[in-house]
């Protein structure tokens, strides 16, 4: 029996090694090839189109409505007519990708709430109001005028005798329309002055507020898109975005509340998000995403998602991780995993002035989002 005891231990002792190799692979896992992970999930990632537009309620209760401001802060189809915004909505192309069963797709809250400076806006819309405000003043200023004339008219037509006794040059028809147009300017005065009080009553102060309208569709990779409509097809609600200013994420939901079942649901690991070594620099990373939307998904065989790689260029801090991944508009919320396909952050910026230098939420803070 004893000699039994020896012989295993030898043999185990002999085969240790192997037997290490194997737990180390079981834990740590198989790097895969390129190939292989962009094979696999590009059917969990989707191209996102967002049609929204924003809206202002006046004080007096009417809207204005608009899509965007421009680089110069100025409005963008601004309009007072709802019908007309409906027809010239902004629109926003961007990425996200499936976590669950449950049709739940996680992207970056800019895509499917676009942020817009409420000062700017304030101000615009004040200055908007002020303008007009100045406008009706400047019809006021040409009535007074005109009132003024009337009079310097009616004065120069007006003489007394020798007994004092007024008398005027004027016949009875031309009294009678100098009398009439002087009452009609008072009138359109006064209703000019109403008016423009009623325009200014509209300032804004801080405490106004805007709501955004949004309509939410995706298209899958593979698929044939042309129109809105195309994705519309598959239409979306927004379940709720983060509070947290550092965490640029958001929550979608097909309609359907189902994950198609040719999707790949990425895993939200929350052991690899607790990881001290999750991510070191120069590790290998891999984006799947839209980069510029349709413009450069489209293709003869439906659109189709890139893969790009890069490496980790700065220690993560724990609100992002920097990568040399090349990324263009419409890359905003691909996941971003490691080589062994495992997703490791949610790509949300680039660097000012570079394409080649960008930013991902990091996995700890996708999983304190999701909980």
């Amino acid at each position: 029996m004893s000699q039994l005891k020896t012989e295993l231990f030898i043999n185990m002792k002999h085969y240790s090694p192997l037997i290490t190799l194997f737990l180390l692979i079981l834990l740590v896992g198989c790097k895969k090839d390129p190939q292989e992970i962009y094979s696999e999930e590009k059917s969990g990632v989707v191209l996102i189109c967002n049609e929204f537009y924003y809206d202002i309620t006046l004080f007096n209760g009417e809207h204005l409505y608009f899509s965007g401001l421009d680089d110069d802060g100025d409005f963008i189809n601004l309009t007072s007519n709802l019908a007309d915004i409906k027809k010239q909505p902004g629109v926003l192309n961007g990425t996200g990708f499936f976590i669950d069963e449950t049709g739940r797709i996680l992207t970056n809250r800019h895509v499917v709430a676009p942020a817009v400076d409420k000062a700017m806006v304030r101000n615009n819309v004040n200055a908007i109001i002020e303008n007009y405000a100045q406008y009706l003043q400047s019809l006021q200023d040409s009535m007074d005028q005109r009132y003024a004339a009337l009079q310097a008219y009616a004065q120069e037509n007006t003489y007394e005798d020798d007994y004092g006794e007024t008398y005027t040059n004027l016949s009875d028809d031309e009294i009678v329309s100098l009398q009439q147009e002087a009452a009609s300017l008072k009138e359109q005065f006064e209703e000019a002055e109403n008016l423009k009080n009623r325009v200014r009553s509209n300032i804004l102060n801080d405490n106004f507020s805007i709501r955004l309208h949004s309509q939410y569709g995706i298209a899958y990779d593979g698929s044939n898109v042309n129109s809105w409509d195309d994705f519309m097809k598959t239409p979306c609600t927004m379940l709720r975005v983060s509070e947290d200013a550092n965490s640029d994420l958001a929550l979608l939901q097909l309609n359907s509340k189902t994950t198609p079942s040719d999707s790949y649901i990425f895993t939200v690991d929350n052991d690899l998000a607790a990881s001290d070594d999750q991510l070191e620099i120069n590790q290998t990373v891999y984006m799947i995403g839209y980069n510029n939307g349709v413009v450069l998904a489209k293709t003869d065989n439906g659109i189709r998602a890139q893969f790009t790689s890069g490496t980790i260029t700065q220690q993560p801090d724990g609100k992002r991780v920097m990568y040399s991944i090349p990324s263009m508009p419409g890359s905003s919320g691909s996941p971003v995993v490691d080589d062994h396909g495992r997703l490791v952050a949610v790509n949300f910026a680039k660097s000012d002035g570079s394409d080649n230098f960008n930013f991902g939420i990091p996995l700890m803070r996708i999983v304190t989002f999701l909980r």
